[in-house]
């Protein structure tokens, strides 16, 4: 995969950091670490902007803090060509929802380290992910002093944690550049939440490499995996957490619906925070023929052949920013039953006509009736495939995306020097 790397000779280098006062917070649960950050760990939203900014001709790079490292540490992710830089850095311990844990996640930030990189990168423009968090306030400053626009991304984090963030986060709002919401309802929540608050927002999705998130062929890939060729196949992947993502509805409607199909089979693929009481849960409900796969699948070719093989894919989340994981299944062909957490009214913009189904949050019997539909008609089943490819490859590629993403940093660049 071919990467571009111009940013150092164009002044075009730009800085991503993700969520987290330490990137362990993310990787730990899923099992990993910041090596296999680095050299396994591909797609997602952060290694999706890298690909569809490099398309347009930045360099961006990756800015996180760790636990695990000593010092300031450059490293190089394997999929990308990007480089990322490692903070050394300490947790906090108070709780984020109370002022003096914000303040303590403050003093524990590598405010002094990242500074440096900016510095040294001569970047031209930084992004965040959420801007209802700490790190979103601490990077404003920094922008300021640096002279560096700043953006932030959606991905989900639409609550302000303590009371003093109530207090300061307009001020720091209105110092940005930019925001990137996909969410038609995040939207909304920041105008009524932020009503004298005036920031440019844009509606653009995260992206998704089309080229290689494509279907393969459905019996080869059962053949692959083992699977009969007889059963109805219902397959989830991603994080396991179970409030988020609401994986006790998925239980819960998948119990019902198995009951009355035999031939129904589904796999739930992922790890994460709630390892345990996701398994407690499993043995609770006793749902037949769900099988987890309790590992994070980091070979995308696997993957690929997971979805490939299904007939359906289910999400049931509560809350969402702009899923990827349903990205890559619509991607391979796969008609989606989805509930309408935030962003999947925006992926599935035309409902059907879109790839998807989309249910009410936490109502059991609209996923049941929306399964039984599908498992009836091959017909839709294959219609709706169809659409979501196509969604897919016209409004979430690398290159749309990009695009959009190079234009409105462009168009809102911002010099905050008072």
């Amino acid at each position: 995969m071919a990467t571009i790397d111009r940013g150092t000779r164009t002044g075009r280098t730009i800085a991503i950091f993700p969520w987290g006062e330490a990137i362990e917070e993310f990787l730990d649960p899923l099992n990993l670490d910041l090596n296999d950050f680095v050299s396994r760990m591909t797609g997602g939203w952060l290694f999706g902007y890298v690909l569809a900014l490099q398309g347009q001709g930045w360099r961006p790079i990756i800015v996180c803090a760790s636990e695990r490292v000593g010092t300031l540490t450059r490293l190089e992710h394997a999929g990308t060509g990007a480089t990322v830089w490692a903070a050394p850095a300490q947790r906090s311990r108070r709780d984020p929802i109370t002022s003096l844990g914000y303040l303590e996640r403050w003093l524990k930030s590598p405010m002094r380290d990242f500074r440096t990189v900016l510095t040294k990168e001569r970047c031209a423009a930084i992004i965040a992910q959420e801007y209802e968090y700490f790190r979103f306030d601490l990077l404003c400053v920094l922008a300021r002093r640096t002279r560096c626009p700043i953006y932030a991304t959606f991905q989900g984090g639409d609550v302000t944690l303590s009371p003093i963030e109530r207090i300061l986060r307009p001020w720091f709002l209105r110092h940005c550049s930019g925001l990137i919401v996909a969410s038609a309802r995040e939207r909304a929540r920041l105008a009524a939440a932020y009503p004298r608050v005036q920031v440019p927002i844009a509606s653009i999705p995260n992206p998704l490499d089309c080229e290689e998130w494509r279907p393969e062929d459905r019996v080869k890939a059962r053949e692959q995996l083992g699977l009969s060729a007889a059963d109805f196949i219902v397959i989830n992947h991603g994080r396991t957490d179970i409030g988020r993502k609401g994986l006790d509805i998925l239980v819960a409607a998948w119990k019902l619906f198995s009951a009355r199909h035999p031939e129904a089979r589904a796999f739930v693929i992922g790890s994460g925070q709630d390892h345990a009481a996701f398994a407690r849960l499993l043995e609770e409900q006793a749902p037949e023929r769900m099988t987890w796969i309790a590992d994070y699948i980091t070979d995308r070719a696997q993957m690929r052949r997971w979805l490939s093989a299904a007939d359906v894919y289910l999400t049931t989340s509560r809350t969402e920013g702009m899923p990827v994981a349903p990205l890559e299944a619509m991607a391979c062909g796969l008609p989606i039953v989805s509930s309408d957490a935030h962003g999947f009214p925006d992926i599935f913009a035309a409902g059907e006509g879109d790839g998807g189904i989309v249910t009410p949050r936490e109502d059991v019997s609209a996923t049941v009736a929306a399964l039984d539909r599908l498992v009836a008609d091959p017909t839709l089943r294959a219609r709706l495939g169809s659409a979501a490819r196509r969604r897919v490859e016209e409004h979430f590629s690398i290159a749309a995306v990009g695009a959009a993403l190079d234009q409105f940093v462009r168009q809102n660049r911002k010099e905050r020097t008072a």
